[in-house]
C-alpha cells in the first residue's frame, strides 16, 4: 500500500453523452477523498469503494465505483477536449469551445498520455484490493 498521499485530477462522467466535471480524487492513510466544484463529495475509508470496475471504453484510464450506495464513474485521462480542467480558469474553458481551441486540447491529451497512464497505475495499484 501506499504510504504518501496521492493527489490526482480527475473527471466524473456523468453519462456517456452528458455531463463531466473536473475534480481531485485523494488518497491519505487508507482513505478516499473525491472534490469537485460543488465540494467535498465523499471522504470515506478505501474499504467503502465497492463494485470496483475498469472499464474498457475508458481504455484502462478510468474506473467506475460504487460508494455508499452512488455510482461514480471517473477518467484520469480527459475524457473529451471540451471537458473542464479542475484547475483552469474561464477563459481557458471557452477557449476549449473553439475550433483551434478543440484542436490544441485534443494535443495536449494525447502529450499527456504517458502521465496518465502512470497516474492510473499508481491508482490500481491502491484499488487492487478494493473488489
Amino acid at each position: 500500500m501506499y504510504m504518501s498521499e496521492i493527489v490526482s485530477k480527475v473527471w466524473q462522467i456523468h453519462s456517456l453523452f452528458g455531463r463531466v466535471s473536473a475534480g481531485w480524487l485523494i488518497y491519505n492513510q487508507d482513505r478516499i477523498k473525491f472534490i469537485n466544484e460543488e465540494g467535498l463529495q465523499f471522504d470515506e475509508p478505501i474499504t467503502s469503494l465497492q463494485k470496483i470496475k475498469w472499464p474498457f471504453l475508458r481504455m484502462g484510464f478510468g474506473f467506475d465505483s460504487v460508494v455508499n450506495g452512488k455510482k461514480y464513474k471517473f477518467s484520469f485521462a480527459k475524457p473529451n477536449p471540451t471537458a473542464p480542467e479542475p484547475d483552469g480558469d474561464v477563459l481557458d474553458q471557452y477557449f476549449g469551445l473553439t475550433g483551434p481551441g478543440r484542436i490544441l486540447e485534443a494535443y495536449k491529451s494525447l502529450k499527456n498520455m504517458k502521465a496518465d497512464k502512470a497516474t492510473t497505475k499508481k491508482w490500481k495499484d491502491i484499488l487492487a484490493n478494493q473488489k
